[in-house]
């Protein structure tokens, strides 16, 4: 690390203007604030990303710190948009329900809706520490500068921000593994496609995005060896269903549910009517409720603590669950043939018990290249990162210029290519 790029981190949490004004003090004080961003930044590994809900050790002293341990917590989330007319915001509300429903009186809960990122989202979150906030769920990824600046200034407060791929110390990120569920899903409809002709409507190029794709993919392999993918984006101009209808393919996975308990619409993946009608087949879908409790039980138990102490404070943390932590499910019609719904149920009880891993075997990208001989066990960086796709996609990642210009935000702050990205023009300074 240089000081360019302890400049640079230092500038994500504070003003250009302080920089100028501050005194050596503060600028030192508020340098040691950030300082463990910058040690993990000079890493080559510096985000650790947990697949699994952590578990306090039972020894000796984890008796004697959980003596010490919070009976109760108050808990703050932070909503970019409201319940009402968010789809995203109405499932964490929903699972923040949860968690009250679950938790009852080991919990206080308060909501803030409607936070703009930036100013807005920081005062909001200032009010939620001053109201007695001990931990503070941000659900966008647009809010985590904010948090990182609340995280800063209170780090005695445990931040979380929905986000993933983002190696700050202060602000721990969560997402779940919908790829799991997408695999599945694949090998529904290679298995009921009648040409083998599958589609497959992806949201944004982030991270997790082309796991996603291609475990569909291998998934629809699994039941069909010819299956092909034909991919569209949601984040490009034009009506990728209509696209792929156009084309006559006869089975598409759109984008997920966000609850358990929505209305499946044209969520999910869908077999095409010769009239054009869609029948869902399977959808995976998002349980932040289930994250939620898991993760306030986990801070309740000393798990949080556990798991910093285990990576001794030099890594970033991101959550990244799937089907066996129940974060990740999989809705399967009535319509769909005996025979594939067993064979979903056993490929879901092989990803949850661990016996069945989508990426186990061999795989080739769309460039020709060896990904795995059959013998490898990809990591979970590994997975998250990937930026390429298999053999059996047609189809590609988009760039970022072709993108809508409401679809660039969250890829500049998530995108497989995010480092790539030129950055925004902020105007002259001095």
């Amino acid at each position: 690390m240089t000081a360019a790029d302890a400049l640079l981190v230092w500038l994500g949490v504070y003003p250009f203007s302080e920089l100028r004004t501050a005194t050596s003090s503060e600028l030192v004080r508020s340098l040691g604030a950030v300082w463990p961003d910058v040690k993990i930044l000079g890493q080559s590994d510096p985000i650790a990303v947990s697949t699994a809900p952590q578990e306090p050790e039972k020894g000796l002293l984890s008796r004697l710190v959980s003596a010490v341990l919070p009976s109760h917590l108050n808990v703050a989330f932070i909503n970019e948009r409201d319940p009402s007319t968010s789809t995203w915001v109405r499932a964490h509300d929903q699972g923040r329900q949860h968690l009250e429903d679950t938790l009852g009186d080991q919990v206080t809960v308060r909501v803030y809706n409607g936070v703009h990122p930036g100013a807005d989202a920081e005062a909001a979150m200032e009010r939620a520490v001053e109201e007695g906030a001990q931990v503070l769920f941000t659900t966008t990824a647009p809010l985590i500068g904010d948090c990182r600046k609340i995280a800063a200034r209170h780090p005695n407060v445990r931040v979380l921000n929905c986000s993933i791929s983002m190696p700050y110390t202060g602000v721990r990120t969560y997402y779940s593994r919908i790829y799991e569920g997408k695999f599945i899903s694949g090998a529904i409809a290679g298995a009921m496609s009648k040409n083998g002709r599958v589609g497959y409507v992806a949201s944004y190029p982030i991270f997790g995005v082309p796991a996603g794709i291609n475990a569909f993919a291998l998934g629809a392999q699994l039941t069909n060896p010819r299956a092909r993918v034909k991919l569209e984006w949601s984040c490009l101009p034009g009506d990728p269903m209509w696209e792929l209808t156009r084309q006559g393919i006869d089975f598409i996975s759109t984008l997920d549910i966000p609850t358990p308990d929505q209305f499946q619409g044209r969520w999910g993946a869908c077999q095409v009517q010769p009239d054009g009608a869609l029948h869902l087949l399977a959808s995976p879908y998002w349980n932040w409720g289930a994250f939620y409790v898991r993760m306030v039980n986990s801070i309740l138990s000393g798990g949080w603590d556990a798991l910093n102490s285990s990576r001794n404070g030099e890594q970033a943390v991101n959550y990244w669950w799937g089907m066996a932590s129940g974060v990740i499910g999989l809705q399967l019609s009535p319509l769909l043939p005996e025979g594939v719904r067993n064979l979903a149920q056993i490929l879901q009880r092989g990803i949850i018990d661990g016996s069945i891993s989508p990426f186990h075997r061999q795989i080739r990208s769309q460039d020709g290249t060896v990904r795995n001989d059959g013998g490898q066990w990809f990591t979970p960086e590994e997975i998250l990162h990937m930026d390429w796709l298999c053999d059996s996609v047609d189809g590609g990642i988009p760039d970022f210029d072709q993108l809508l210009p409401a679809s660039q935000p969250i890829v500049r702050l998530q995108g497989v290519y995010r480092d790539r990205i030129p950055p925004e023009k902020e105007g002259v300074l001095l």
